[in-house]
């Protein structure tokens, strides 16, 4: 086992360096803050020290089976793999064409305000269900009207506004301490989101705060989660399997309000998803949020919301609002569950970078899409 010490400004870029020395699965062994440089420690700065252990080399076991069988259920997966894409491409082919069609369909018979709003609709890659839902909202609204291109699109904006049922993006209960679980794939921003909440709830509104890691699998997210703590000066407990539960929530018993930072994974791992609902299950929250990048491709949403479903969560958090220009995701997401969207989030800072969501914003995002 190798084990080397890095030193730096803060933990994404200790961690960074650990990952691009060590790899992935480099084990964090210790992290602290020390004061480096000045004069006889005078004028010094704060850095980050981490501690961090590359894993134990195994020697490879010996086949169970025979190469040549290996070589050849290799060669079979990737033949299977290769008809999956195929198969996928073809049926992306056929919807793209099937869209068109309707499209071509649909603008032969509508005003030229109307025409341009289907197509710039469609660009946003907001749902064809959706984008004919609208339309024919505002063909009826604005039947008896002259169609000013001005007062179509606020037409618009109203009826997207009209679509979105919002409510309390948490629905702080008092007398009674407060579980918020966060779940969504990996890469979603999680724990960043976790981190900017906790320091509003902190900050902004006075409550005691309480923060629970639960991904343990992912290099450095219980360091990251810790080190939000410490600079908020609130508890940081880990989980590490769900009997560890009770323990840690008695350990949080006096918090009004404790964030719960699961694992990340592909909405096809069928296995870690059941974990992941067996944890909350133990922790028994008041409400479960569904984290999802508007980065992510349209055709995957419904996959991953429709994989988490029986994690029963009930409110979307859309993050990286600030890494796209089209937004037709975030209708189409809240559409396809049938969930109220409770925070939008753009960028890395704690806590600036995040809003309570609303229908008017939302309106605003995708047609400012539609219009840049």
């Amino acid at each position: 086992m190798r084990i080397k010490t890095y030193v730096a400004d803060n933990i994404q870029e200790a961690l960074y360096k650990v990952k691009s020395e060590l790899g992935r699965d480099a084990i964090i062994l210790q992290t602290r803050q020390i004061k480096k440089g000045g004069l006889l420690g005078l004028f010094s700065k704060p850095k980050v020290e981490v501690i961090a252990a590359s894993d134990v080399v195994r020697e490879p076991k010996p086949p169970l089976r025979p190469a040549s069988f290996d070589v050849l259920v290799g060669e079979k997966s990737r033949e299977l793999e290769n008809i999956r894409n195929d198969i996928n491409e073809v049926k992306d082919l056929l919807k793209n064409l099937s869209a068109r069609e309707i499209y071509v369909k649909h603008s032969e018979n509508l005003p030229q305000p109307l025409n341009e709003v289907y197509e710039e609709l469609s660009s946003a890659e907001l749902d064809q269900s959706l984008i004919e839902r609208l339309i024919d909202g505002l063909k009826s609204e604005l039947a008896e009207k002259e169609l000013d291109k001005s007062q179509v699109w606020a037409c618009l904006k109203n009826k997207i506004s009209e679509m979105i049922k919002i409510t309390e993006p948490i629905d702080f209960a008092e007398n009674q301490q407060n579980k918020v679980v966060f779940v969504g794939p990996t890469g979603v921003g999680k724990t960043t989101t976790l981190a900017k909440l906790a320091a509003l709830f902190t900050l902004n509104f006075g409550k005691k705060v309480g923060l629970v890691a639960a991904d343990t699998f992912r290099v450095g997210a219980v360091e990251q989660l810790k080190t939000y703590g410490d600079l908020l000066e609130i508890p940081v407990e880990v989980i590490f399997e769900p009997a560890d539960v009770p323990k840690v929530m008695n350990r949080l018993s006096d918090c009004e309000l404790v964030l719960v930072d699961t694992m990340g994974t592909s909405p096809r791992n069928k296995l870690q998803i059941k974990k992941i609902k067996s944890l909350i299950e133990m922790i028994k929250p008041t409400e479960v949020h569904m984290v999802i990048s508007v980065t992510t491709k349209a055709k995957d949403v419904y996959d991953i919301l429709e994989s988490y479903k029986e994690l029963n969560y009930q409110k979307l958090i859309f993050t990286k609002l600030d890494e796209t220009k089209t937004y037709g995701l975030i209708l189409n997401a809240i559409a396809f569950s049938n969930c109220s969207p409770s925070y939008l989030t753009a960028g890395q800072n704690v806590p600036d970078d995040i809003e309570v969501a609303s229908g008017s914003k939302i309106a605003d995002l995708v047609l400012g899409g539609c219009r840049r």
